[in-house]
């Protein structure tokens, strides 16, 4: 026999309160947010990063002389310029030395806030490519707006055009972001700005003609080192194009965005 009080069981039940809903769907942002992400192709984001270190150094060594992740060569530059060489290039010193130190101060802070907030936390690397983008796209804008000489020609009696600094240390600071993220995500085999290691780790790799499903780090250092040149390239040839220099620096600006957007959408890990 059916209970002659269930329809006002079922009547009186109450309904949700908006406010509760509310507080359910912060509370499911926050933790989403806070959620550490899946290492499972995370690699590919790195290798991307390497094209952006080939396209940001070509453009920057073509026209102003030094580099801006790259830091041994920029190491040597300054050497050397205590010798007062190149002799057409007598600050030539001074930008591998902005390079340096922005580098320097990049990584530091990267390192340390991230690690603060979790290497591998959605929001952490969200928020680090983020900065990335808009210190590149920053630096674009600058460029573009020809208040700094940067033609090809330009480059080599360059002197001290100290308006060029600015754009160095903003670059070579957010490429410490770069390495301080794939440290963190544990790529140790991805730094992405440099590739001395790189080669030493591809040659003396026991593994080296192993299938490829076999070896995940090789393949990653030598896709980095696939990367890095053909970002060069294209690199060169946008400086010699109408595009500029500027252009690289576009394109770099707008596939770190494009990073950023993708850690708020990555699978969180298992």
């Amino acid at each position: 026999m059916a209970e002659p009080f269930a329809d006002m069981k079922e009547q009186d039940a109450p309904a949700a309160h908006p406010g509760d809903m509310e507080a359910a769907n912060k509370k499911k942002t926050v933790s989403r947010w806070s959620e550490t992400v899946s290492t499972n192709y995370a690699d590919l984001i790195f290798i991307l990063c390497s094209l952006t270190t080939g396209l940001c150094d070509g453009v920057i060594y073509a026209s102003f002389g030094c580099f801006i992740s790259m830091q041994t060569g920029n190491t040597i530059f300054l050497g050397l310029g205590a010798a007062g060489i190149p002799d057409n290039k007598p600050y030539g010193w001074l930008k591998s030395l902005t390079s340096i130190s922005g580098f320097f101060v990049g990584s530091f802070v990267f390192a340390k806030v991230m690690r603060f907030f979790g290497n591998r936390k959605r929001s952490t690397l969200t928020v680090s490519f983020a900065v990335q983008s808009l210190f590149v796209l920053v630096a674009a804008a600058i460029i573009q707006s020809d208040s700094i000489p940067h033609a090809l020609n330009n480059q080599p009696t360059s002197g001290p055009l100290f308006l060029e600094l600015i754009p160095l240390a903003i670059l070579a600071f957010q490429f410490g972001g770069q390495i301080a993220a794939s440290r963190g995500m544990g790529f140790n085999e991805l730094p992405t700005v440099v590739l001395t290691s790189v080669y030493f780790d591809i040659a003396s790799d026991p593994g080296l003609i192993d299938a490829v499903p076999k070896n995940v780090k090789r393949n990653r250092r030598i896709g980095s080192v696939v990367a890095i040149v053909t970002g060069a390239i294209i690199a060169g040839w946008l400086c010699r194009s109408d595009a500029e220099m500027q252009s690289a620096l576009w394109i770099s600006g707008f596939i770190k965005a494009c990073m950023s957007a993708g850690w708020i959408f990555w699978p969180a890990q298992a």
